[in-house]
This record gives structure tokens, C-alpha cells and sequence, in this order.
């Protein structure tokens, strides 16, 4: 693992061109370059089966009239949302969910008070959050000490250790091979994130082109 540290390390910049920021570890920079755990909590809503540079638009919209706060969007009504959200795909159902949520930030004291370890059970509760979404704004907007489960990072880390495991087991097997670090737990999840979609495709990887080739197991087969 200390490896794969060292060639995110190493390969910033193509990490930087799928999304993602290597940078200070309480940073909200990882997430695009996004300022705010506000803007890091909406498009975590808005990405899902969205192309990213949609997402970032919509953000720069509401930036421009004063809105990229989760708790602004929790007094508009839900017209006036949908149409924000419009160049998102499926933007009504993801209108209601951030309205939702974004009352619920406002009941619960602010987003500070919800983006906290203890109140995992009661992020998964809102519609529209499952585990991966909830991980990864605890992570990069909460700066919380978990790490989330996604498709890519189970794919390369299966690949690279040559054992394959399950999206159950995988923040199981990084707690037992990385020491609990904030700066570690964003640094593997955006790398493996940009391998996944740079290189290590799940019908036809990219082998020859990945810069995990030295140590990757599927690449000695």
C-alpha cells in the first residue's frame, strides 16, 4: 500500500485530469478543486449517472446567484430547484432529494453538525444517500477517518493484490494495511478512483499504459 502511495504521489497530474486534487489532507481542493463541503455534498447528489462536467456547471450556477450552500436550498421551493438542476439527468428526483436533505441539515444545526462519524446511520436514512455516497462526503467534505467503497477501488485493488474481494470487504482490508490517516484515506481513494477510470477498465484494462503495471499483479498474468 505504501507503494501505491507513492506512484499517486508520483503521478499527480494524471490524477489531477480524471478530478482529482492531491493536496493538504483537511483540504476541500481533493474534490475537483471545489472551496466548500457545501459544493462537495450537492454534486455528490447531482454525479450519480451525470456526467461530472454538468455537475460542475450546475455548482457554478448557483455559486453565481448565491446558492452553493446546502442550507440556501433548503429555503427555495422545489420548482425554483428543478430549475437549477435542469442540465442534470433525472433532476426532479435529485431536487427533492437535495431539498430534503438540505432541511434536514438546517433541523440538524448545520452541515457541520451532520458531516460527524456518529451521525453516519442518520445520513443513510435521507433518500438518495446509500454507503458510498455517505463515505465519501464524510470523507472529503467532513474530513472524517473512513473509506469509502466504490466499484473502481475494488476493481484495482483486486487486480493489483491479485486477490479478489468484494466491495464488503474492501474498507475492511485498507483499515488492516494502511494506519488510520485522513491524508492516506483520500490519497488511495482518488488514486484507485483514477485508475479505475484512466486505465483499469473492466472488460479491457490498459495495462501497458498504467502506471501501477510494476506492482500490479493482473499485469503479470
Amino acid at each position: 500500500m505504501n507503494e501505491l502511495v507513492g506512484l499517486f504521489q508520483e503521478n499527480r497530474d494524471i490524477i489531477r485530469s480524471t478530478g482529482w486534487v492531491i493536496t493538504d489532507p483537511k483540504s476541500y481542493a481533493w474534490w475537483d478543486g471545489f472551496d466548500s463541503a457545501d459544493k462537495i455534498v450537492i454534486s455528490a447528489f447531482l454525479v450519480q449517472l451525470t456526467k461530472w462536467e454538468s455537475v460542475k456547471r450546475v455548482i457554478r450556477t448557483l455559486e453565481e446567484n448565491s446558492l452553493a450552500k446546502v442550507e440556501s436550498l433548503a429555503d427555495l421551493d422545489l420548482p425554483s430547484l428543478e430549475t437549477y438542476f435542469k442540465p442534470i439527468n433525472f433532476y426532479r428526483t435529485k431536487a427533492r432529494r437535495v431539498m430534503s436533505f438540505a432541511r434536514f441539515v438546517k433541523e440538524m444545526g448545520g452541515l457541520d453538525k451532520v458531516l460527524v462519524l456518529e451521525k453516519r446511520p442518520l445520513l443513510l436514512k435521507q433518500e438518495g444517500v446509500g454507503e458510498e455516497t455517505a463515505d465519501s462526503i464524510l470523507l472529503f467534505a467532513g474530513n472524517q477517518p473512513i473509506f469509502p467503497s466504490t466499484e473502481y477501488s475494488r476493481r484495482v485493488l483486486s487486480r493489483v493484490t491479485g486477490r479478489d474481494m468484494s466491495k464488503r470487504e474492501l474498507p475492511g482490508f485498507v483499515y488492516s494495511n494502511v494506519q488510520q490517516d485522513l491524508y492516506l484515506y483520500k490519497i488511495l481513494h482518488a488514486g484507485l478512483g483514477a485508475v479505475g477510470k484512466a486505465f483499469c477498465l473492466l472488460t479491457k484494462p490498459k495495462c501497458d499504459r498504467c502506471f501501477l503495471k510494476q506492482v500490479c499483479e493482473y499485469n503479470y498474468r
